[in-house]
């Protein structure tokens, strides 16, 4: 098969992975791995018995194409290394011409992004084929040799990439390919790291692509009582639940998935942030956690504590997380019309228009920063590109809800109280602009804000005298009155 075929079908299921997650395409490589094992098998059998053209035979050739179309899909990064070198175990166990050919295919097409991704694992496999090959050279065709030859320079970093027009070509669909990954309509698209005995299993221990699905497949062989067996069912159940309900929410990654699947059933906010940690997520993929967490929060029907607890823990652990807070912050703000706010991220709608935001989820998040400012993980600085004197409707009752929430955390009104709010306060002195604007806001939409009763006025009465006092040298005394 011509390989132009096979690395622009390699290519564009990399675009369907990038653009409809991983489930397509974790069928389409379970698929592939069993077809491969099966032509493997019968290409063994058919060069033993030194059939060329009949059935068995071609199933040689079929076996060829098979390992270039893997070996492409690892170049594009659908699949890890860790299922090419499961290949290339295979076949180091009986080395032959057969087994030779397809070995010098993988080396071919991807032998030097091998020895970048792993090039200890490159190491051990050539140092066994080099003892099975050494110790028998007479039993070995020259094509065998040539192919341990091959492995060596590889191993060696001596092997010469050669930029002919197929090479160009992966080149130039690989680069198209970085660039879906940049857009914010794709998600994090990571290389899917399974190996073969995980496609082997997939009968015994469930689709290995859904998150849990293994979980009662690693007790297959074990014996269990019938309360245990019935506990793994229950279990089970829970976990297709919570997938179900994972597609409903548009988790469309494996990584958004995961995180999803991890928050909603953990036991408490601190078991959910053990096991957030344990996911071992890389640097790009934190930035999903904090995503989902606050995806969760806005579609819980009343405000739930738990999320905030989660994102407390997360922020007093790394500043990473603080960092993501700030930035999803400014794309939700975004997502209510304020397209003037800053950030790193753009919302998926189209810029200067207004989503229609539900009223539960403004109010959730809401609560959910004022929770955080307050407990000083996050400092009101993240306001910092807000234009306060002109925010729309759905973002003034965003920070009407913030600022009223964040003095009903002190409605005591003791000494301690007071200085949480100087301390609070105080740290937004350093933007005079912000000062300014905050005030603006407090004495227009929360001194007697209509979204608290009326025995609670005077508390926000008391908040706002307070940032007036903290904010007076920062503004130059331009503030307003009571």
């Amino acid at each position: 098969m011509l390989d132009t075929f096979l690395y622009v079908n390699a290519a564009l299921v990399g675009a369907i992975y990038r653009a409809a997650g991983l489930e397509p395409v974790a069928h389409l490589v379970q698929k592939l791995m069993e077809e491969f094992d099966k032509r493997f098998v019968l290409g063994q059998e058919a060069f033993k018995a030194g059939e060329d053209d009949s059935e068995e035979g071609s199933a040689g050739k079929e076996c060829q194409n098979l390992t270039v179309y893997i070996a492409e899909l690892y170049n594009f990064q659908v699949i890890s290394c860790q299922l090419v070198y499961d290949v290339i175990r295979m076949c180091i166990q009986d080395i032959n011409e057969f087994s030779a050919e397809l070995l010098l295919k993988i080396i071919r097409v991807s032998g030097i992004q091998l020895r970048k991704d792993d090039p200890l694992a490159l190491k051990e496999i050539v140092q066994k084929v080099s003892e099975t090959v050494g110790a028998n050279s007479d039993k070995f065709s020259v094509r065998c040799k040539f192919m341990v030859e091959s492995l060596v320079n590889l191993k060696d970093n001596r092997m010469r990439q050669t930029m002919s027009q197929n090479a160009e070509n992966v080149v130039k669909l690989k680069r198209f390919l970085g660039n879906m990954d940049k857009r914010r309509a794709v998600g994090t698209v990571e290389p899917i790291n399974i190996g073969l005995q995980d496609i082997r299993d997939i009968e015994t221990k469930g689709k290995w692509w859904l998150v849990g699905a293994s979980w009662v497949g690693n007790q297959v062989g074990t014996e269990s009582t019938a309360k245990q067996v019935s506990e793994k069912s229950s279990s089970n159940a829970e976990m297709e639940r919570l997938l179900k309900l994972a597609k409903e929410q548009h988790m469309n990654t494996d990584v958004r998935r995961s995180i999803f699947v991890t928050l909603l059933s953990s036991d408490d906010y601190a078991d959910a942030f053990e096991r957030l940690l344990k996911l071992d997520l890389k640097k790009t993929q934190v930035r999903e956690v904090i995503r989902v967490l606050l995806h969760c929060c806005g579609q819980e029907k009343a405000y739930n504590p738990f999320y905030t607890l989660v994102a407390f823990k997360l922020c007093s652990y790394h500043n990473s997380y603080r960092l993501t807070m700030q930035y999803a912050l400014w794309d939700f703000l975004r997502e209510m019309g304020e397209t003037d706010v800053g950030g790193l991220g753009r919302i998926n709608s189209d810029e200067g228009s207004e989503t229609d935001v539900p009223l539960r989820r403004i109010v959730n998040v809401a609560k959910l920063y004022a929770w955080l400012v307050d407990k000083q993980v996050l400092s009101l600085l993240i306001l910092k590109t807000v234009t306060f004197a002109k925010v729309g409707h759905q973002a003034r009752v965003f920070f009407q809800i913030l600022f009223s929430t964040l003095f009903q955390l002190h409605k005591k009104q003791t000494e301690q109280d007071v200085e949480v709010l100087r301390e609070t306060f105080a740290k937004a002195v350093s933007n005079a602009t912000m000062c300014q604007g905050i005030m603006f806001f407090f004495h227009h939409f929360v001194k007697d804000c209509a979204l608290v009763s009326d025995a609670e006025k005077p508390l926000m009465r008391w908040g706002c005298k307070i940032a007036k006092h903290v904010f007076r040298g920062a503004t130059g005394g331009d503030t307003y009155d009571d």
